[in-house]
């Protein structure tokens, strides 16, 4: 024992060593030299400890300036906010300014709710910064996730505009999405397609494009220089047998107060589509959405707030690709005579509400079958964030699954919201 506890004053010390031995090269020479540094940091270690902890820290050292290494290099904005309309970088407006802001970091320190956390976007965010969040990319097997990049372009005195460009979409018309024909707008939110033919640059043959269609939503409230509090935007495509590639993002542009008394309630309108893993097509839905947040209870933890939020989601419909309405469809595919479409709600916990605005949960939705038994329906997750000094309003996307709706399919509704103060909006 007594050797033991001579050898872990002799290590502490030389662990400081080597550690900050480790500092000092990498402030010298940065991170082209971060694999070799890392290596020499865990040698150092291993060498003067070589017991089995030696080599723990070894592994662990390594991780460590690696991470640092990646953390220094990191910084850049995907979202480069001058750049002409369509091309990479581009943000998202009601009034042609472009909406950018944020840095993809995967919300490593964003962590929500029980495995559900913060989108990536703006990192280390406060209730001060603007707040930039988008649809994880899940990796070349996947299809989420691909639209960060979005500008809108108001119409002109001329006529022209009122288009939508989303970069980073194969085959969607050169990036540019006009307002839809059969359906233009939803709750008030208005709708874009990318069917348009693009023709062969050589031949000018016309080369078909894939069925994408973007959902924009903007706030009905401006800054001083007309920048809207909140927006969002959806894509989402008809042309895939499984959920076709495509995304979502949402942001604040301004600030938010956020109170440690009180209540408050919010209310406003949903738009979405709603695409398939198992089938082509899309379809289109609306609803209403209110939410409330006790401000005062849950009491806070360590890094984020206890504030209690619920949210109903109610008067769900849904509308097939021309714009019919086929909710009492989907409803009797659900349970026949079953009277309305399921209404979803936010599972209460603590801690969903961050210091910085942003606002993680879960949804669900169930249903009564023909036997009277409560069958679960709909599951998925609900990211916003929250706006203003009242504060005044929250914007976000839900995404709710289920496989009811037809056989051997499961069906994905990504729906966004903007919400305001008080009831009835």
């Amino acid at each position: 024992m007594g050797d033991y506890i001579w050898w872990m004053g002799r290590r502490e010390t030389h662990i400081r060593y080597c550690f900050f031995a480790m500092i000092k090269m990498f402030l010298a020479h940065g991170t082209s030299r971060v694999i070799d540094i890392a290596y020499w940091g865990g040698d150092c270690l291993q060498n003067k400890n070589d017991y089995i902890e030696g080599r723990k820290l070894k592994n662990t050292i390594i991780g460590l300036v690696l991470i640092a290494g990646l953390g220094a290099c990191s910084g850049g904005n995907p979202f480069d906010e001058n750049n002409g309309a369509g091309s990479s970088g581009d943000g998202t407006t009601g009034d042609g300014q472009p909406t950018g802001g944020g840095t993809d970091a995967g919300g490593s320190d964003n962590d929500g709710i029980s495995g559900i956390g913060v989108p990536p976007g703006t990192t280390s965010p406060t209730s001060s910064t603007k707040i930039v969040r988008y649809e994880e990319n899940t990796g070349n097997d996947g299809t989420d996730g691909y639209v960060r990049d979005v500008r809108y372009i108001p119409l002109d005195e001329n006529g022209d505009g009122d288009t939508f460009i989303v970069d980073n979409l194969a085959f969607d018309s050169a990036n540019v999405y006009v307002r839809g024909t059969d359906v233009s707008s939803l709750n008030g939110f208005s709708v874009y397609e990318s069917t348009t033919p693009f023709p062969d640059s050589v031949t000018n043959d016309p080369i078909s494009q894939f069925g994408y269609r973007a959902i924009y939503g903007v706030s009905r409230a401006t800054d001083a220089d007309g920048v809207p509090n909140t927006q969002f935007a959806i894509v989402r495509s008809s042309s895939f047998r499984d959920y076709g590639f495509g995304g979502f993002i949402y942001q604040r542009n301004g600030t938010v107060t956020l109170p440690d008394t009180g209540q408050a309630t919010f209310s406003g309108k949903t738009a979405g589509i709603r695409d398939f893993e198992g089938k082509g097509g899309l379809e289109y839905t609306t609803g209403n959405l209110n939410i409330d947040i006790d401000f005062e209870d849950f009491n806070d933890v360590t890094g984020t707030r206890g504030d209690g939020v619920k949210a109903e989601w109610t008067n769900r419909r849904i509308f097939d690709a021309n714009g019919v309405d086929i909710t009492q469809r989907i409803i009797d595919n659900i349970n026949p005579g079953m009277e309305a479409y399921p209404t979803a709600q936010l599972i209460i916990r603590p801690n969903s509400l961050k210091d910085s605005g942003d606002l993680v949960g879960e949804f669900e939705s169930t249903y009564v079958d023909g036997s009277g038994e409560i069958q679960d329906y709909e599951a998925g997750n609900f990211y916003a964030v929250v706006s203003g000094d009242g504060p005044d309003e929250i914007a976000g996307v839900i995404v709710v699954t289920n496989d009811t709706d037809y056989e051997n399919v499961t069906t994905r509704e990504t729906a966004g919201f903007i919400v305001y103060r008080g009831a009835n909006n």
